[in-house]
């Protein structure tokens, strides 16, 4: 059935775009160890044997051990992969615990940039400033020159400089927006759809996104460049509205294309020039529904002046009672022996982008304010 269409119409000319490429940009992500099996049933796969802001004596590990399932030192010296391209910017043994580690820059379509870590290794293949591809190892798996068993501890940084894999004590904000969680960021960007090179393509049943995808995720590629979809508006490629329409409402209505969601009921109808212009939607596979639930929280406990996060009061509350969405809480306070306040997730079951948050005061048990949505284009 045909829900509702959109028109998208490619500039003939790269506009005001005037950008000079440093390196290519990383459109999609992978693991960096292969098979992941976190069912352990492969005995060749891996598995995350230490998830990202998981607790341990006290110690926040602000990133992820990538064990095989085979366990022990069973996986010293298997291959370790880019999670996509990037430019290496550290290459070095740090001795300690750390071991040998590689640092990769990359750089998104969205013009922003995220460094992937890769520590323990007992081999580095690469040298900095290499451009890497995901399809070539960087360095094998190693165990910190016998410090360690052997695994992975891989981390997604927003910055690049010498921070602590592990917070101890107590999480702030400021610690925690220095990090990303590296298998909801992968998550979000390994499964696609896209088109190219045509003057029109239309979704007449044949063509479906398989689960909703943010605008901000999807992105372009024209004369060389590539540009995410908001990006690619500002610049002129496209028009920064859609016209919508369905078999309910017939009429069409204009909607900011950058604030769109796309979505497995959505049929749409894309217009492209012919000078090879090729739009890709990345497709997040809703995996990690906790993590993104704990990023919208610590988000608006920011918002509201707060700067610690109580990690242990994190509580998956289960189903609203209406069997629509799911709830999720976590609490906040800005220092010692100051007062608590906590906040409320709920994201639903149909379309997991659909999110809403709402205050609540712990010593009083009760909401505060309205609950809000959230802005489905914001991820991460």
């Amino acid at each position: 059935m045909r829900s509702s269409v959109f028109c998208l119409a490619c500039a003939m000319s790269l506009g005001s775009v005037v950008e000079v490429i440093a390196q290519p940009v990383a459109t999609r992500f992978s693991p960096p160890v292969w098979p992941v099996d976190q069912s352990r049933k492969n005995p060749n796969g891996y598995y995350n044997a230490n998830p990202f802001l998981a607790i341990n004596k006290g110690k926040y590990h602000m990133g992820e051990d990538w064990n095989g399932n085979r366990g022990g030192n069973t996986d010293y010296g298997k291959p370790v992969y880019p999670v996509a391209v990037g430019k290496v910017v550290k290459a070095l043994d740090q001795k300690g615990s750390i071991g040998k580690v590689v640092t990769v820059k990359h750089r998104l379509p969205d013009n922003s940039v995220i460094y992937s870590l890769y520590f323990h290794l007992s081999k580095i293949l690469v040298a900095v400033n290499d451009i890497i591809y995901p399809n070539k190892p960087l360095g094998n798996i190693g165990d910190a020159d016998g410090k360690l068993d052997a695994h992975l501890h891989l981390e997604f940084r927003r910055v690049n400089q010498a921070i602590s894999s592990v917070s101890s004590g107590n999480l702030t904000i400021a610690t925690f927006e220095k990090y990303l969680d590296p298998s909801r960021f992968i998550d979000d960007r390994t499964n696609w759809v896209g088109f190219s090179s045509c003057d029109s393509f239309a979704s007449n049943g044949e063509f479906v996104v398989p689960d909703y995808a943010p605008a901000s995720l999807a992105y372009m590629t024209y004369a060389g460049q590539t540009l995410s979809l908001p990006r690619a508006i500002d610049s002129g490629w496209i028009d920064e509205t859609v016209e919508v329409w369905s078999r309910e409402n017939p009429h069409p209505e204009s909607q900011d294309l950058a604030d769109f969601v796309f979505g497995p009921t959505t049929e749409f109808e894309v217009t492209l020039p012919a000078q090879a212009c090729n739009l890709t939607i990345l497709v997040p596979g809703h995996n990690f529904q906790k993590s993104r639930a704990r990023a919208d929280m610590v988000r608006a406990a920011s918002r509201a002046g707060f700067t610690r996060i109580k990690l242990e009061t994190f509580s998956e509350l289960g189903d609203d009672g209406t069997a629509n969405f799911d709830l999720r809480s976590l609490c906040f306070d800005r220092g010692l022996n100051t007062s608590v306040g906590c906040f409320v997730q709920a994201t639903e079951h149909e379309n997991p982008l659909r999110r809403f948050i709402v205050g609540y005061d712990p010593s009083t048990d009760t909401i505060i304010g309205r609950w809000t949505e959230l802005d489905p284009n914001v991820i991460d």
